[in-house]
């Protein structure tokens, strides 16, 4: 996100209204109640590397990473402590983690900040065959969960183009309008959520599914959250970027489904929220 001037500051409309999220606990359940499990089996997968004993810490780590990146539009590295937008909420225990870091080794300047989360990453970046079967892992737990959740791939041949019929699929089950090659619904607070897809470069999705969220107040739609695939949803729902991953069209249309699926649920969580401020 790029400004012009300085960006604006926490009385904006769209930064107030992010302010009031519900959190990543009840948004997690909300997106595991329809039946979507891969970002638990990552978090549950670090959670036996680091020892049931760390849960809790790691736990509190990824509620902090969350409530600081929505309260600052995504906009922040919260393991560096940068801040493209101040949030309203600065994260203490974050900062006190980073000052008490001292696990920095070339080639990772930028650990996560705690330690067996890092000891994790690195794992699987020099590690072959660990990698290899956590690879294998997710693979069998994505075909499970899109064989569990009938996904089908009819009509998918890897073209970029071709991500579109299955958004509208998506997104029209879900109420979003479609606007061109843009699906918005309304959501509490006068925010409003927006899908895209990213139709530039290489024709072909390599990797990942190139979708484009936005959220924005509908008071000032040129200011926003604004993310493509699943890398920042993934600090709102760690493990959420297992589904931005793709590899065979089974993996790309699950992907699809699930992250709409996990940005509709943030929608509902404002909706949620007001209605908790309201009684």
């Amino acid at each position: 996100m790029k400004f012009r001037d300085a960006p604006p500051g926490p009385e904006h409309s769209l930064l107030r209204t992010v302010a009031t999220w519900p959190g990543r606990g009840p948004t997690q359940l909300a997106f595991e109640a329809l039946g979507f499990s891969l970002h638990r089996a990552r978090q549950n997968r670090i959670i036996q590397f680091c020892g049931e004993e760390r849960s809790g810490l790691l736990n509190r780590y990824w509620d902090e990473i969350a409530k600081e990146t929505m309260h600052s539009l995504g906009q922040a590295a919260p393991d560096e402590r940068e801040f493209v937008i101040q949030p309203e909420y600065r994260s203490a225990f974050l900062d006190e983690l980073f000052a008490q870091r001292d696990f920095i080794e070339p080639p990772f300047r930028y650990p996560p900040l705690v330690k067996c989360l890092f000891e994790y990453h690195k794992r699987i970046y020099l590690d072959r065959e660990f990698r290899e079967s956590e690879v294998v892992f997710f693979s069998n737990l994505r075909d499970s969960e899109s064989e569990r959740l009938g996904v089908q791939t009819m009509g998918w041949s890897g073209k970029k183009r071709d991500v579109v019929p299955f958004v509208e699929q998506f997104c029209a089950a879900l109420a979003f309008e479609r606007r061109r090659n843009r699906w918005r619904k309304k959501a509490a607070g006068g925010l409003v959520f927006e899908v895209g897809v990213f139709l530039g470069g290489n024709p072909y999705c390599v990797g990942w599914a190139p979708l484009i969220f936005r959220i924005f107040h509908e008071s000032d739609p040129k200011f926003a959250f604004h993310t493509e695939g699943g890398g920042v949803l993934d600090r709102l729902v760690p493990g959420a970027d297992d589904y931005g991953r793709g590899g065979k069209a089974s993996d790309y249309v699950l992907g699809i489904r699930a992250l709409i699926e996990l940005f509709n649920v943030i929608a509902g969580s404002f909706d949620l929220s007001s209605g908790t401020r309201a009684s």
